[in-house]
């Protein structure tokens, strides 16, 4: 739903830039504003000519930066669980092993409210100490499912990932098109024809290029941020519940 949702915002705000370009082209005089009406049509105005390819590319962009917008405020509000009272964080606090049960209580039915991978987990921890009494096997488990939490959110990612291959890949496709076009009327000697087409073809990979550098920036931040998440919640697990469980 969300995806749909992420898709719509980015094809509106695709459809309105490619509009704004191209009523902007169609005032204008391009003797009196060469520069202006280059840039425009750099930026897709002239639809008719190849515009529509930039304005695929500003589809995918925009719709990759929402996925990874979307998939950034996930994190910060799993990152909200650390401030949370789910467990104590004292460090003088120590857990008997009969206080596991009582935590996993506790953890159950915090959850009923609203529920956290951090919360998640410390249950999971809890009932594993409960079933083995080890904490050997306790540290194991928290790293399995740490690794599982951070696969999942690699596998919710993979839509940003198509797109941010899509963007340049829509540029490259452009290129070609325009380059085929301009071979069709090479013949006639039209050389002001073929100079436009072949300035369309590579206006399409160009804006593509500069588009996909901008993403790629939004992208590594996304994948620093899940990955040093992923890092703070095993040491905050490790830290908070199993360095100060004391087995007797």
């Amino acid at each position: 739903m969300k995806n749909l949702k992420n898709l719509t915002l980015s094809s509106g705000i695709a459809v309105l830039i490619t509009a704004v370009c191209m009523i902007i082209l169609n005032l204008i005089n391009k003797e009196s504003s060469p520069t202006l009406y280059r840039i425009l049509i750099l930026l897709g105005g002239d639809v008719i000519n190849g515009g529509y390819i930039q304005c695929l590319t500003y589809l995918a962009f925009f719709w990759a930066w929402f996925e990874v917008r979307e998939k950034l405020k996930v994190i910060a509000r799993e990152r909200r669980a650390f401030k949370m009272s789910f467990i104590p964080t004292s460090e003088k606090h120590v857990f008997m092993p009969a206080d596991i049960n009582n935590l996993k209580f506790k953890l159950i039915e915090m959850e009923r409210k609203e529920k956290y991978i951090l919360s998640d987990l410390l249950k999971k921890a809890c009932t594993k100490f409960r079933t083995s009494g080890s904490l050997s096997e306790l540290i194991d488990i928290v790293s399995i499912q740490i690794e599982v939490s951070q696969e999942k959110a690699e596998g919710d990612q993979s839509v940003i990932r198509y797109l941010t291959w899509v963007i340049p890949s829509i540029g490259f496709v452009g290129t070609v098109i325009g380059i085929s076009q301009a071979l069709i009327v090479a013949n006639s000697g039209d050389m002001e024809k073929i100079t436009s087409l072949l300035g369309v073809a590579f206006d399409t990979t160009l804006v593509a290029l500069v588009l996909s550098i901008i993403i790629m920036w939004f992208v590594h931040q996304l994948q620093e941020e899940t990955d040093r998440f992923h890092s703070d919640l095993k040491e905050f697990v490790i830290d908070n519940l199993i360095n100060k469980i004391e087995i007797t």
